[in-house]
């Protein structure tokens, strides 16, 4: 109603006074929609760890016990409604790799759809899951690398430029998935040596988030809400991190 409201007096103003672009009409609105998504952003706090876990889709690590976690996910079709099947992911690290896990849940795990077994082939058509990282904070599409994975534990990464040979940099990072009573089960070791990131000797704040694409409902859903419209201005926050002394990123010879 309120919304409504300041709507129809930018109107009034305009029609009576003369005074009032649209482009700023538009613009006025389109900053208060990010103003509230931003402020609606997710945080995770960053944890260092000193011993990772294996990387074998399973939780049952002692790195896991204690991480923090993202709950929460609402469905983008549904207008930021709760997603009906939940998830949880959890995030650490090291000097020498980022650390991710999920706990996809699923009504009907029976349904639970993965076909694709080869890496580097996005698993469109089924069940997966798409990590993505900002790590300069920029919150634009062109800096973010997107870490998508299937039940099958296949993987696939599209990492902005300057960039390596696809299958060279499918290697670096590795992944692995099951599928359980209640759902399915992902863990990612993502090297520090192939992202580019600020060099800092202090904590710095990291863009995240992390979506889900459910075949069985034909759901997607989100950690941090991004509206009907995706927008990577909205991406959750991973707070405190201290990278580790600047490596070379890969580029191509």
């Amino acid at each position: 109603m309120k919304a409504a409201l300041s709507f129809s007096i930018i109107f009034i103003l305009f029609f009576t006074t003369g005074c009032i672009e649209f482009t700023d009409i538009f613009d006025a609105i389109n900053a208060a929609s990010l103003t509230r998504r931003q402020q609606s952003a997710k945080k995770l706090p960053a944890v260092k760890i000193d011993e990772p876990p294996i990387i074998d889709g399973q939780l049952n690590d002692a790195a896991w016990q204690n991480a923090p976690q993202g709950t929460d996910f609402t469905d983008r079709s549904a207008g930021g409604a709760p997603a009906e099947d939940q998830s949880t992911i959890m995030m650490v690290y090291t000097d020498e790799a980022i650390y991710f896990a999920g706990y996809f849940f699923d009504s009907e795990p029976g349904g639970i759809v993965a076909r694709q077994v080869e890496d580097q082939i996005r698993p469109f058509g089924e069940d997966w899951i798409s990590f993505t990282i900002d790590p300069f904070h920029t919150h634009q599409f062109g800096d973010r690398t997107f870490f998508m994975v299937n039940p099958l534990g296949s993987k696939f990464v599209s990492h902005p430029p300057p960039f390596a040979d696809p299958a060279e940099i499918s290697d670096m990072w590795e992944a692995a998935a099951s599928i359980v009573d209640d759902g399915w089960i992902v863990e990612m070791e993502i090297p520090w040596k192939m992202l580019n990131y600020p060099e800092t000797t202090e904590p710095i704040d990291i863009g995240i988030n992390v979506d889900r694409g459910h075949h069985r409902t034909g759901a997607n859903t989100w950690w941090s809400k991004v509206g009907f419209v995706e927008d990577d201005r909205a991406d959750g926050h991973w707070i405190g991190v201290l990278p580790p002394p600047k490596l070379p990123i890969l580029q191509d010879d």
